[in-house]
């Protein structure tokens, strides 16, 4: 990239490439880690996101909500975590 001239790097949701998410999700399988493939024709797993991508269907992000009740239950999980004593005695 330091050789070309107008570089541009951009972030792009999953949500907007989603036939490149299906192959990074497909390539991250203990099958696939370590091996380098050249495909010539679409997978089947990718397929249908391919046509839906090209029907222009488009599919929402989702986020989780942020209320009292997932914030009480994360600080019960940290609770129940054991950390190693900071005991300046020792």
């Amino acid at each position: 990239m330091q050789r070309m001239d107008r570089v541009v790097v951009r972030h792009t949701y999953r949500e907007q490439n989603r036939v490149a998410d299906a192959m990074a999700k497909e390539a991250a399988k203990p099958t696939f880690l370590g091996r380098s493939s050249l495909l010539a024709v679409l997978p089947m797993f990718a397929n249908n996101v391919f046509w839906a991508d090209i029907l222009g269907i488009e599919v929402v992000r989702n986020f989780l909500a942020c209320n009292i009740k997932t914030i009480s239950q994360n600080i019960a999980l940290l609770g129940e975590l054991q950390y190693p004593s900071n005991d300046s005695t020792l």
